[in-house]
């Protein structure tokens, strides 16, 4: 046997783009994506957080600057009485208007000192608020100096309304500066919800981008060799991976395609190895077949021979010495020409056993033809006083096969129960159509065949009869004409008998 031998290769180069590379750009964009929208959403949260602290600090001082209004409004009221005409007339009015001054210049040191932590105001703003506290602490400086001192009524009285104007002043810029950085909450809030949004589209496309690549460069070439790899395995060596690039999944596809050549190669050896033992298998089978066939023959021709020359020999030796009657002339010649006949027909049967071409096949029904071969057997049936019992299937499908050659494989089964069957027994005969098949069952009521037999019952020349009673041909041409017709035959023994079982295909239906 010749030897096929796989050459040794190295294996595929692998490029700069590898698949290690290709992911690592996949994730690199990935984290690239992450960090660009971590980064936008932090500064976005600390805006609105600082615009928070804001919005709260404005809140702060415009309860402040408040109450510092109507501490200063208070202190007007009070200096602004006419009935009389100084501070330093009325002590409690005086004590009224200094607990006012400690309560303004309190309010106002708040103010100034402003958050616990840094001012998240702007700088504008805060230059302003300086400007106008530091104005408020002169105002109430005056006021101070006012307080008990002989000053006129019309004096103290323009600097508390001028307390009253610049308090009314710094409440409205820390209330405009309340709206202001409410205003810009808001605004973040929105650039936020905007930004993020835009994010989130940004990410779906990026996203849809990169699994896109993943299935064009991973997924589809992977399936491609799991598809080419089923193929491969179910027997189509011919069969090539088609993948682009250089990277580890071209790499495998260009293995694969070679393995796959060299299966193929293989493949290809060894069918041609097995054509020639094939060949040299058949050679040999059909010389020993020939060679069986050959001591077949000789074997049962030699014995009708035998017994004509016998019968010749003594015939003429008679004849020779005078001693022959007609009687016994008359018995040597019957004798003579039975064995005649039984050598023509072991002949005529040897001839149908190797004749090849199949006779021409019509649409048939078996029980019909059962019914004319019951009556070929029913002269015998009736000396061996046996019983037929058939039955057939009403709706039996038609059969596809030459009616003649079906007939005799009929007629042999039926001829062998016969023989097998003890005197007073019945030969059950059964067919039945189903999916498509059509069997027939002949079954005896005899010894059975011996379990040693069994294998080589359908053999040429093969009998369990006794010598002069068969040829062995007669199950070798039924197994024969039931193979041409695509069916199968077996046996078997039932314990009371043997069993024959022969299935055909059942002819498809024409349409008109």
């Amino acid at each position: 046997m010749g030897e096929t031998s796989i050459k040794q290769r190295a294996p595929t180069a692998v490029g700069r783009w590898t698949l290690g590379r290709k992911l690592g750009v996949v994730f690199l964009v990935l984290a690239l994506m992450l960090a660009a929208i971590g980064a936008i959403v932090t500064y976005q949260v600390a805006s609105i957080l600082l615009n928070s602290q804001q919005v709260v600090e404005e809140q702060r001082e415009s309860s402040y600057t408040r109450e510092l209004l109507r501490i200063a409004r208070s202190i007007r009221n009070h200096v602004a009485l006419h009935d009389v005409v100084g501070l330093d007339g009325d002590p409690e009015r005086t004590r009224i208007v200094e607990e006012l001054l400690r309560d303004a210049h309190a309010s106002l040191a708040i103010l100034a000192r402003g958050p616990g932590g840094q001012d998240p105001s702007q700088a504008d703003h805060a230059e302003a608020e300086a400007r106008l506290f530091d104005t408020v602490a002169a105002l109430l400086d005056r006021l101070d100096a006012a307080v008990g001192a002989t000053t006129g009524e019309a004096e103290v009285d323009a600097v508390a309304a001028e307390l009253v104007r610049v308090a009314e002043a710094v409440h409205e810029e820390m209330r405009d500066e309340a709206t202001r950085s409410l205003d810009a909450l808001h605004a973040h809030g929105e650039r936020m919800r905007r930004e993020v949004a835009g994010l989130v589209c940004a990410a779906f496309v990026v996203l849809v981008g990169l699994s896109w690549i993943v299935r064009r460069a991973i997924v589809r070439p992977l399936r491609a060799l799991r598809d080419g790899a089923a193929r491969v395995g179910a027997g189509e060596l011919e069969h090539r991976i088609r993948i682009g690039g250089d990277d580890e999944i071209g790499a495998l596809a260009a293995e694969f395609n070679h393995m796959a050549g060299e299966l193929g190669s293989m493949r290809a050896g060894l069918e041609d190895e097995v054509a020639r033992r094939t060949e040299e298998f058949v050679r040999a089978a059909r010389l020993a077949t020939v060679g069986t066939l050959a001591a077949g023959v000789a074997h049962e021709i030699n014995t009708p021979l035998a017994s004509i020359a016998s019968c010749a020999e003594g015939l003429e030796r008679r004849i020779r010495d005078g001693t022959s009657t007609r009687d016994e002339q008359a018995e040597y010649l019957r004798i003579i020409a039975t064995e005649a006949h039984r050598a023509h027909e072991i002949t005529s049967r040897l001839l149908e056993f190797g004749r090849q071409a199949p006779g021409e096949k019509v649409d048939f029904r078996l029980d019909e033809l059962m019914h004319e071969v019951e009556v070929l057997l029913r002269a015998q049936f009736a000396g061996r006083t046996l019983a037929l019992d058939f039955r057939c299937d009403a709706e039996l499908p038609h059969v596809n096969g030459n009616p003649s050659e079906c007939k005799q494989v009929v007629l042999n089964l039926i001829q062998n129960a016969i023989d097998a069957s003890p005197p007073g027994r019945p030969i059950r005969v059964e067919c039945r159509g189903r999916d498509g098949w059509v069997t027939l069952e002949v079954e005896d009521r005899g010894p059975g065949i011996p379990p040693e037999s069994l294998e080589r019952i359908f053999d040429p020349f093969f009998t369990t009869k006794e010598v002069g009673k068969g040829t062995g041909l007669g199950l070798a041409i039924v197994e024969r004409v039931i193979e041409d017709h695509g069916g199968t035959i077996e046996v078997e023994n039932t314990g009371h008998g043997a069993l024959f079982r022969v299935r055909v295909p059942a002819a498809r239906p024409r349409t008109t």
